[in-house]
């Protein structure tokens, strides 16, 4: 019989394993960081505001992230981007060091995550998507799954950006999964063109009007924004439009690159240091995107490799998180942090 990861997890929880790991590191001061990432929350993972959209993105409940910050603080000294930063010059981490972030956008960080984060105490990094946010557009994998979740016909037919056909009768989750591989699998894509196409495809009612209602439920203001600012948290670039920075052209890159830093730091009236890459696909030293990032102003960036960051060999372009799901146990949980080749 085959183990699952979440299995091996939960017995190293039940047998004290994780416990010991973490208060040995704890205790040894060993040179590790500790990030953990999310993207969005909600009261009810059941709920037609999660499944309006694409509930993949949901990572957990109200509750659970109050119990998960809890739970990293009996272990964890949290560090702000700036401690990072200076760690990076060759300044020096506290014991057990540990950072939260959180990737796109979404209304839930002002609304549901900042007031855990403010009874926790813990300070944590917010990377924005800035378009969406200054269009008042959805996430684009947001529309699609909107999109095909209203369907009024029971096939997808695209001609762009190659010929593609998708039986609806197959699961509306399932056929937004594929048309959001596209999105970020196929290269300088036109995505504006994209979604034109698959919005007519679907003849779901689309509206600029209704994107516009549907953005303010879900994607964040300029005001939440500086909100989260005032309240102490740092905020970083996660680009424009959330484009996989491999499929970009140049123009394109530089684009969501320094338009998105432009963006924040006009809105914000503070500089901009730190990005975390969409679909957090890491960049590696040989790659003309690694010169792309540091020449529009980048010095900290955050992948999703996931392990404990070694502190003394840091890559400030090469940070890596933990992910969470929504079905992650107290105990999983705590097994991922102490040993993140298990993080679920």
């Amino acid at each position: 019989m085959r183990i699952s990861r979440r299995q091996v997890a939960e017995l190293a929880d039940r047998v004290g394993l994780s416990r010991l790991l973490l208060r040995l590191r704890a205790v040894a001061g060993l040179p590790g960081l500790t990030v953990v990432n999310y993207h969005r929350i909600d009261h009810d993972l059941s709920s037609p505001a999660v499944s309006a959209f694409d509930e993949e993105i949901v990572d957990t409940t109200r509750e659970g992230f109050d119990a998960q910050l809890a739970l990293m603080k009996r272990y964890f000294t949290f560090i702000s981007l700036a401690d990072l930063r200076a760690a990076v010059s060759g300044g020096p981490l506290p014991r057990h060091p540990a950072m939260v972030t959180f990737d796109d956008g979404y209304l839930s960080a002002h609304a549901d995550a900042l007031p855990a984060l403010q009874r926790q105490g813990v300070r944590a990094v917010f990377f924005i998507t800035t378009e969406p946010v200054s269009r008042r557009r959805l996430f684009w994998w947001d529309r699609i799954a909107w999109l095909v979740k209203n369907a009024r016909r029971p096939a997808i037919a695209l001609s762009y950006p190659s010929e593609l056909r998708l039986d609806l009768g197959l699961g509306a989750t399932a056929a937004a999964r594929r048309l959001t591989s596209v999105v970020k699998e196929h290269a300088a894509l036109d995505l504006d063109r994209f979604l034109a196409e698959l919005t007519e495809a679907t003849g779901a009612p689309w509206t600029e009007e209704l994107e516009r209602t549907l953005a303010d439920r879900l994607v964040l203001s300029w005001d939440h924004v500086r909100a989260l600012r005032d309240a102490g948290m740092d905020i970083g670039s996660h680009t424009r439009t959330h484009r996989v920075l491999q499929t970009l052209s140049a123009a394109q890159l530089w684009d969501e690159l320094a338009g998105s830093r432009q963006d924040l730091e006009r809105e914000l009236g503070r500089p901009v240091f730190a990005i975390s890459y969409p679909d957090g696909r890491a960049v590696p030293d040989s790659s003309p995107i690694r010169e792309a990032i540091r020449a529009a102003g980048y010095e900290i960036g955050f992948t999703y490799n996931a392990g404990l960051v070694r502190a003394r060999r840091l890559d400030p372009l090469g940070v890596g998180r933990l992910a969470v799901e929504p079905s992650v146990t107290p105990t999983a949980f705590r097994s991922g942090l102490a040993i993140p080749a298990l993080s679920v």
